[in-house]
């Protein structure tokens, strides 16, 4: 039996795009609508960093997973999705085309910038390991003084346990050596996650896998292997934010329900039109995250800028949950994107704008087929 599930609504950590205009200037209907969507993408770009999107709503609001999200049809074929997707096209081939140009030029960062990225880069292990220390320091705190929680504020528990597991993966994370420890206790807790709350609701956390993998392979293998470990890192993280990009298409009623408790988080904007447009701010920062090169960076720093601001309406709670992405997020500031080879096409960098467009649409299409896919399979529900 899983523990009463607490009813939530997801960190839908959001924002809306930094963007540009869409180009318009004859004085046709759809022309006129065109504009309008642009000029709000503008406005909403500065405004939306400390959103509703990208607090995770499910630790806020009381949600029901039994019922069954938005049909899939009828959000793919949305006007707002689909002008979104159109915009999104551009905007995608457009940075995937100045992200190949820029990574192609060897100098690109200064001696200062270089020289202070490779030592942040080099003290990666160390300052990830201190992250996950301070993270389950507090979730061990905080889940002794108000309630005994999993992994994250959400998933709670009747177990008292869990509290000690938790502290004792922060004191082992301190040291290289004792990491493993850290790093299978940290699997441990996951797969406990999934039995008292099934496999669709831990769908949402891939990222502790790849730090769990990255504290493992840091404290067997040599140096040499980090690098696959940043690259697990990189990936859980990306997957956790793609995945959590769709359940704002699929379940944007959850964070209605924060917006009316809330009155101004969306800014003014029409709630339907706020949530596709974070919905797709969080799946391209995620998509480039792991297909840029010089765009990881920025991807990373904008997803920082939104996890960090989101912590000043949302409070401790979003702080102590979110604590182990904000550390992730920075340290990928600094690191080199090695998953990025697999979607360059370095004798062409319009072959390569094209290839990331075309994998952006793909990757979307996939990520709706698993998120419903597995909705169905873990509640039977028709969707």
């Amino acid at each position: 039996m899983s523990y009463n599930r607490p009813r939530r609504i997801r960190k839908h950590w959001g924002a809306i795009f930094e963007t540009r205009a869409i180009a318009a200037t004859h004085d046709s209907p759809g022309r006129r609508q065109r504009n309008r969507i642009g000029r709000r993408l503008l406005i909403a770009a500065p405004g939306l960093l400390p959103a509703v999107a990208f607090a995770h709503v499910k630790w806020f609001v009381n949600y029901d997973l039994l019922s069954p999200p938005r049909p899939v049809l009828s959000v793919l074929s949305g006007s707002y999705f689909v002008l979104f997707s159109l915009f999104v096209a551009t905007l995608i081939f457009v940075v995937s085309l100045l992200d190949s140009h820029l990574a192609q030029r060897k100098p690109f960062l200064d001696g200062r910038a270089r020289a202070l990225v490779e030592r942040v880069s080099k003290q990666f292990p160390l300052l990830l390991r201190w992250g996950v220390s301070a993270f389950f320091t507090a979730v061990f705190v905080y889940g002794c003084l108000y309630d005994w929680m999993i992994l994250t504020p959400e998933l709670r528990t009747h177990s008292g346990w869990i509290c000690w597991i938790q502290l004792a993966i922060a004191i082992f994370a301190l040291t290289r050596r004792t990491a493993l420890i850290s790093g299978v206790g940290i699997v441990f807790l996951y797969g406990f996650g999934i039995s008292q709350y099934g496999i669709f609701h831990m769908l949402d956390y891939p990222i502790f896998l790849g730090v769990a993998a990255f504290l493992i392979v840091q404290s067997i293998y040599s140096d040499e292997r980090l690098q696959w470990a940043v690259s697990a890192v990189r990936v859980c993280t990306a997957v956790t934010l793609l995945w959590a990009s769709i359940e704002k298409f699929a379940f944007p009623e959850w964070s209605f329900m924060l917006m009316a408790e809330r009155p101004g988080l969306a800014f003014g904007f029409d709630p339907e039109f706020y949530m596709i447009a974070a919905g797709f701010v969080e799946f391209c920062a995620a998509f480039l995250l792991v297909a840029g090169s010089v765009a990881a960076r920025a991807a990373a720093f904008l997803l920082l800028m939104m996890f960090a601001s989101a912590i000043v309406p949302f409070g401790m709670i979003d702080a102590i949950g979110h604590s182990v992405i904000i550390v992730v997020l920075i340290l990928l500031v600094f690191s080199d994107n090695r998953v990025a080879e697999v979607f360059s096409i370095r004798r062409s960098s319009a072959l390569t704008a094209t290839f990331h467009t075309s994998a952006f649409f793909g990757a979307l299409l996939l990520f709706f087929l698993l998120y419903y896919g597995s909705y169905y399979l873990s509640y039977g529900v028709s969707v």
